[in-house]
């Protein structure tokens, strides 16, 4: 295998078990992470490591159905969470 191979591949990794939701459906789960990456972003705005794994964890477990539901109730404002407004940044300058 060239080294060219070896660069395009791509790192195939589980997420991490969370305990909070040790015996329930992901139904709970996958709601909470989105939820929690969309607040993380919001208040975050630059690549926070802590959002790109709630990232992913949702986009792991969530249904594409779901999320793209969740996204056009954001940007109608009808999604059923309370989310920190998009200019929310807590850094001083």
């Amino acid at each position: 295998m060239s080294k060219k191979d070896n660069e395009d591949e791509q790192k195939i990794e589980t997420i991490p078990p969370d305990p909070r939701f040790q015996d329930s459906n992901v139904t709970r789960w996958c709601f909470g992470s989105y939820v929690d990456y969309h607040r993380c972003r919001r208040l975050f705005r630059e690549k926070n490591p802590g959002c790109e794994q709630l990232s992913k964890i949702y986009k792991t477990i969530c249904p594409n159905s779901w999320i793209e539901r969740w996204e056009e109730q954001i940007n109608i404002g009808t999604f059923p969470m309370d989310l920190p407004p998009t200019e929310c940044n807590p850094k001083k300058k």
